[in-house]
């Protein structure tokens, strides 16, 4: 009896983990839209209203925020590339929820432009998951995500130099986007397409350097 209740409990425990996690693109962002409140919103404000421990959900969130309107928030990309950053890193040490400075965390913007942002990213997000699916998962799981967060580190210090060229940073972004949107929905072809769009970030890098 006691075992049948253990398992029941371990049971309703996923099926709630599974209820946060988000299913997609459209799915992140109507969440952080929902879930957030008032006339400023923090970088902890959208982080928490996905309520999930997943490194790809918040992954995703950072660099949706880089690549979409928000993204022209003064200062945005610089935050958003420390985020992305220490993020990726605690993703090859640890499997616990990763621990971000209070400072970046702190970071505030208007609620209207970052719901206008939102709205305007929504419809080519709702396309981009009618194109996902569950596909080769075993690029997206053990051992290929410390290759994958080891990249997201990389692409994620690019933004500091390409924060001061024009749209520059929404390459990196992109490609972050898209390994986060693979791991979260375990799609690895989008987590392929995320290498071939890092190696376009690493040219643009070198090709504008120095600014």
């Amino acid at each position: 009896m006691s075992s049948a209740t253990t398992t029941a409990n371990e049971t309703t425990s996923e099926d709630r983990s599974n209820q946060s996690s988000p299913d997609g693109l459209a799915d992140v962002l109507e969440q952080m839209k929902a879930n957030t409140d008032g006339d400023q919103v923090t970088l902890e404000d959208t982080l928490d209203a996905l309520d999930s421990r997943s490194f790809g959900p918040l992954l995703l969130v950072p660099a949706i925020m880089a690549v979409s309107p928000i993204g022209a928030i003064p200062g945005m990309s610089i935050v958003t590339g420390c985020v992305l950053m220490l993020i990726a890193v605690q993703m090859i040490f640890s499997s616990g929820r990763p621990w971000l400075p209070q400072r970046l965390l702190d970071f505030s913007f208007s609620r209207e432009t970052f719901a206008k942002g939102i709205d305007k990213s929504m419809p080519w997000a709702k396309w981009l998951d009618g194109y996902t699916d569950r596909r080769m998962e075993m690029i997206t799981q053990s051992p290929f995500h410390y290759v994958i967060a080891a990249i997201i580190a990389f692409l994620a210090l690019l933004f500091i130099p390409l924060a001061f060229l024009p749209f520059a940073v929404a390459i990196p972004g992109t490609a972050i986007a898209l390994f986060a949107l693979g791991m979260t929905v375990r799609d690895g072809l989008l987590v392929i397409t995320g290498f071939l769009v890092s190696c376009a970030a690493i040219g643009v890098t070198i090709y504008a350097w120095p600014f």
